[in-house]
């Protein structure tokens, strides 16, 4: 008695006029998903928001780099913190921690040999313009400007999350539901972030 076996028959390839077919179709159904895609409400609110981030990340560089909204406050007390390198005969002051009359703290970078301002005098605050977050210091007037060391995440976050988010669009990541949502979630946290440092 013969045994039966149950093969499935060979497969027939697809002649290259069928492949062509099978790709244009597929790309075609693409470009309707994405026309879809593109027409919805979310697309247009999560691209924005991006985009508003993007404006943010950059003004916040700038800030750093540039100008930025300078508020004066008034020295109560400070504590000077001196390394051990020698600049011009004179020791480098490390940092300073600034304690001002309306009890605000700054633990400000300073890495010079400048000189150290007195008690009571002003010393001006320098915060970016959208979200008011303070950055650096001035001594005086038109002098020179020292980063506060709170104000450094912002700036790495910045620089970061900015290329991150210009390279995503660049590579037309956003029109993707699943890849502009991920791009949209880590942007949320990178402002609730900004919103407690």
């Amino acid at each position: 008695m013969v045994q039966e076996t149950n093969k499935r028959p060979p497969r027939i390839p697809l002649t290259p006029d069928e492949v062509k077919d099978f790709i244009r179709l597929k790309k075609h159904k693409e470009k309707i998903k994405l026309e879809r895609f593109k027409q919805t409400k979310t697309y247009k609110v999560l691209n924005v928001f991006n985009i508003i981030c993007i404006v943010i990340y950059t003004e916040i560089v700038f800030a750093f780099l540039g100008s930025c909204n300078f508020t004066t406050h008034y020295i109560k007390s400070m504590d000077s913190y001196y390394s051990d390198e020698i600049i011009g005969g004179k020791r480098t002051l490390s940092s300073i921690v600034f304690k001002t009359v309306n009890d605000q703290v700054y633990d400000v970078s300073i890495r010079d040999t400048s000189v150290i301002p007195e008690r009571f005098s002003g010393l001006r605050v320098g915060s970016d313009w959208l979200l008011k977050k303070e950055i650096k210091v001035r001594f005086k007037k038109g002098g020179k400007d020292f980063y506060i060391k709170r104000s450094f995440p912002l700036l790495f976050i910045s620089i970061l999350w900015g290329i991150v988010t210009f390279v995503l669009f660049g590579y037309n990541m956003n029109q993707n539901n699943y890849s502009l949502n991920v791009i949209t979630f880590v942007n949320l946290i990178t402002m609730l972030s900004f919103m407690l440092l």
